[in-house]
């Protein structure tokens, strides 16, 4: 990536404590304007966007010396659309982020504030569940925003009236055969077993990802990503991964898109009870929320794969939330962006997107009585027993192993361009460009 860095004062958070009352609130401005800040979200459409707008609402008329102006991005483009941004020294004040590298390709870029003192204060960075959120937004020692939701990849979505008139119980199922054998009587009845869309890469990633957890388990995927330990993408229970992943394709287990149609194509496909199962993340909570006939979707979770390193409880768990930008370039709009960043992660905020099915990264948000079933499922069965984790592998690795050869190569795989062999080695070819050496480390095994 070229050099992104724009000319901006470089202002330290700790520029605030001159404008820190004895109350020890932040005041933004000593102006008689507000200060006007722009922010940037991914959440493009249903519940997620109707909350990010009707909080900030809330937020301009309670807080009249702020007004951030908010602008939703298409999905698919918003981390395009960040990266030109920044290019055009142009990027919005406060910006979202998915966590760890999709973050930090901003930070080495000197992009974006260091938080770190106000994380520090007591009320603050302890109000985040530990892991995994305070790990995604920590790098070389410092601070670099907000974890917000936490999202995992490890969900099957079922329709129940499907399998209910296919004699199939999805609850009763232990391993990945059990999958498998109701597959294959679906197909058998005429029934598309999966919806699937996957013309932008990354919905095929994930399946991945889920099996990868499952054969390698989530220490090694570690390791891996890191270029650890004599690790490659080539080694047996990784390539495993990915030929589970080629198998649903070859067996005709996908829906007739799987390859030209996109992930929002895919979603309509089971929402419109036109395919039994949808592999999909947490994030899918709030669509069938919102559906005609939401009480018809149940969910499992991948189980383990037989003769696999990781357990049923290995998965991806990432966390993303906000970031503040170096065009915050003055105290007043740094002390106005710490203000929003600490009022919108607060519980009572969070709350309002627990509401609609997400799981907040703000630990007393996540209050039962307000949750999603399925959301208290996820949270019952994946997070708290979580035995291992890693993020989008797409976001610890460089975009040509992550999001070009991991991404495309899902992709080839379904058109028959390439094998779960050849697959893999081209992911090891692209990170051993990235990485020539491998660093041995402790705890490999």
């Amino acid at each position: 990536m070229k050099n992104l860095r724009i000319s901006t004062v470089a202002v330290s958070a700790a520029a605030v404590l001159a404008l820190t009352a004895c109350s020890g609130g932040v005041k933004a401005s000593e102006s008689t304007g507000p200060v006007v800040l722009n922010y940037w979200s991914e959440d493009d459409s249903g519940p997620p966007l109707a909350t990010d707008t009707a909080l900030v609402d809330e937020f301009n008329k309670t807080h009249t010396d702020i007004q951030i102006k908010f602008r939703s991005v298409s999905n698919e483009s918003f981390f395009t659309v960040m990266r030109n941004a920044f290019t055009a020294n142009n990027p919005p004040e406060i910006f979202q982020h998915e966590g760890d590298n999709n973050l930090f390709q901003f930070v080495r870029e000197d992009q974006v504030l260091p938080i770190t003192d106000w994380w520090g204060k007591p009320g603050n960075g302890d109000r985040f569940t530990p892991g995994a959120p305070a790990a995604s937004v920590t790098y070389d020692g410092q601070v670099y925003g907000v974890p917000l939701r936490i999202d995992t990849t490890n969900e099957i979505y079922y329709n129940r009236v499907i399998l209910k008139d296919a004699g199939i119980d999805p609850t009763a199922f232990t391993t990945w055969g059990d999958f498998l054998g109701a597959f294959a009587q679906l197909k058998a009845q005429g029934i598309t077993p999966i919806a699937f869309g996957n013309s932008e890469g990354w919905p095929g990633s994930q399946w991945f990802y889920d099996f990868l957890a499952k054969t390698a388990g989530a220490d090694k995927v570690n390791q891996l990503v890191a270029r650890n330990c004599g690790y490659a993408w080539t080694d047996p229970d990784v390539v495993a991964a990915a030929q589970l992943y080629t198998d649903l394709s070859d067996q005709g287990y996908f829906s007739a898109g799987k390859s030209s149609d996109d992930s929002n194509t895919a979603q309509s496909t089971f929402l419109s009870g036109k395919a039994a199962f949808f592999g999909f993340g947490s994030w899918f909570i709030p669509s069938i929320s919102e559906a005609p006939n939401p009480g018809d979707y149940g969910m499992v979770a991948f189980p383990a794969v037989a003769g696999g390193r990781g357990s049923a409880t290995d998965g991806l768990i990432n966390a993303g939330g906000l970031a503040v930008s170096k065009a915050a370039d003055t105290p007043a709009k740094l002390a106005a962006a710490l203000t929003f960043l600490d009022w919108v992660s607060q519980p009572k905020q969070q709350e309002e997107y627990v509401k609609i099915g997400a799981i907040s990264a703000t630990s007393e948000a996540n209050d039962p009585a307000l949750q999603d079933p399925l959301t208290s499922q996820v949270i019952a069965e994946q997070i708290k027993p979580s035995t291992g984790s890693f993020p989008f592998i797409e976001h610890v690795t460089p975009k040509a192993v992550g999001e070009d050869a991991i991404w495309q190569g899902s992709v080839a795989v379904l058109t028959g361009q390439a094998t779960a062999q050849s697959w893999m080695q081209s992911v090891e070819d692209a990170a051993a460009a990235e990485h020539p050496t491998v660093t041995l480390k402790e705890n490999c095994s």
